[in-house]
């Protein structure tokens, strides 16, 4: 099952082309990936990382790009988890234009969990484990 958010392309979001800009895309992703616990989980990211003190870094990407968006778009940004294990999840964001459903990316993330007062790597809580397994695609 995917979490979804809706994200609308500011003026900060395009390049000179008058495009979203490829790193936006991944900004995209990380905004996705906190609104999965802002809005379906019962923490909040801001929560997560200051009084659970977990962090989760990037330790691998790839993206594909398909279509541009542009300015005033409404990006619908689907996550999935593609892999999950104690230590790390995997988790894929396709980004597409809500007006007309075309896929104009796909990102995925490998995130590593991390205890953010050590910067060590650290085992998922179980509680966080279960939102993430609850997402895990077949």
């Amino acid at each position: 099952m995917a979490f979804t958010s809706k994200l609308r392309v500011r003026f900060a979001d395009i390049d000179w082309a008058r495009v979203v800009y490829f790193a936006r895309f991944f900004d995209f992703a990380h905004r996705t990936f906190e609104d999965f616990f802002n809005e379906h989980a019962k923490v909040t990211y801001a929560e997560v990382l200051a009084e659970r003190k977990l962090g989760f870094p990037i330790v691998n990407s790839t993206a594909e790009f398909f279509a541009p968006l542009r300015l005033g778009d409404i990006a619908r940004v689907e996550m999935e988890v593609l892999k999950l294990s104690k230590r790390s999840v995997t988790s894929r964001f396709t980004l597409y234009r809500d007006s007309n459903g075309e896929r104009c990316a796909v990102i995925v993330l490998k995130q590593a969990a991390i205890d953010t007062s050590t910067f060590a790597g650290c085992e998922l809580p179980d509680d966080i484990h279960a939102l993430f397994a609850a997402q895990l695609v077949a």
